[in-house]
């Protein structure tokens, strides 16, 4: 009995140090954006209005949006405390297969917290060869590991800021719980341009400046253990204005994931996110409660095998 009592405070005391092992150490290795990242991402817009260049006029067509998302290794090993750097490739092409949009991104970002980091030669690149420097901030392409119910700030390529995103509910998506989260930018000037006043619909053949008009509601609905974006949509209205008023669209689009991305999302992180609430909540506690038993009742034990027998 002796024995058998020591062997249950050895283990009831390896349990009981166990448990924040798993929780701050192996937890924090595991949770933590891949290096070396490869994904491609589609996007769909139907029934779009665009400004078509070549006939300068507005058209209607339907939008698809690939991204390929890149891990840059080299650049991660060399960057500062637990930063990864992703370069992602964006390409929009109409229904007629004419290309309407391209740009190049580098990011880097913490690889638990996927906060902004400004390192490692970060950018943003609209036309091919060109490199525009800027300074990321907020949350870029993914929400934190152990994504809370709150706002967050997170980063819009079109008014380069990061703007706050609030938690708007939990949603169930084909059996995976998600935290879905959005927010409105109102229209807001990210330019100008110098066109002819006969292109804005108004008399003349002066050339004015018009303002580049941006607006956006969109809406995040994340799997809260990886913080991985499932599914996105971006309700898009992007206009020309003079003197106050829109006179041309150049993009109206609602746009998103479509059901074979969500899908493959779905498929890759909800065992995920399953395993790291379990290393996070779910395994730590149990060894804990289970180890403080052991110990007690091996100590009891033990003070039992200790006390003298009575004699007959």
């Amino acid at each position: 009995m002796r024995k058998f009592s020591l062997v249950l405070v050895a283990l009831g005391a390896f349990l009981i140090v166990l448990s924040p092992m798993v929780r701050f150490y192996a937890y924090p290795k595991i949770a933590v954006a891949p290096v070396n990242q490869n994904s491609i991402t589609t996007l769909v817009g139907p029934n779009a209005t665009i400004f078509d260049i070549s006939s300068l006029k507005e058209i209607q067509t339907d939008l698809t949006t690939k991204v390929r998302t890149i891990g840059d290794s080299k650049a991660s090993e060399k960057a500062p405390g637990n930063t990864v750097v992703w370069v992602s490739s964006t390409e929009t092409k109409s229904s007629d297969g004419v290309m309407r949009s391209s740009e190049v991104e580098r990011v880097a970002f913490d690889a638990n917290t996927a906060k902004a980091v400004n390192c490692c030669d970060e950018f943003i690149s609209e036309t091919k060869g060109e490199e525009t420097p800027v300074k990321h901030e907020g949350l870029l392409v993914k929400f934190p590991f152990h994504t809370e119910k709150k706002t967050y700030d997170f980063w819009d390529g079109s008014l380069l800021k990061a703007v706050p995103i609030q938690y708007k509910g939990t949603e169930d998506l084909d059996g995976l719980t998600v935290y879905k989260f959005e927010h409105t930018i109102e229209p807001t000037k990210v330019g100008e341009q110098d066109l002819p006043l006969s292109l804005l619909g108004l008399e003349g053949d002066e050339t004015v400046t018009a303002d580049s008009m941006y607006s956006n509601t969109r809406t995040l609905w994340v799997e809260p253990n990886t913080g991985v974006i499932i599914k996105r949509a971006e309700a898009q209205n992007n206009t020309f204005d003079y003197e106050g008023e829109p006179r041309i669209t150049t993009t109206k689009v609602t746009t998103g994931y479509d059901d074979a991305t969500v899908a493959k999302n779905i498929k890759d992180y909800k065992s995920l996110g399953s395993q790291l609430h379990l290393l996070r909540s779910t395994v730590p506690l149990v060894c804990l409660i289970l180890g403080l038993v052991l110990l007690v009742l091996g100590l009891v034990l033990a003070g039992r095998n200790r006390e003298p027998r009575r004699a007959d």
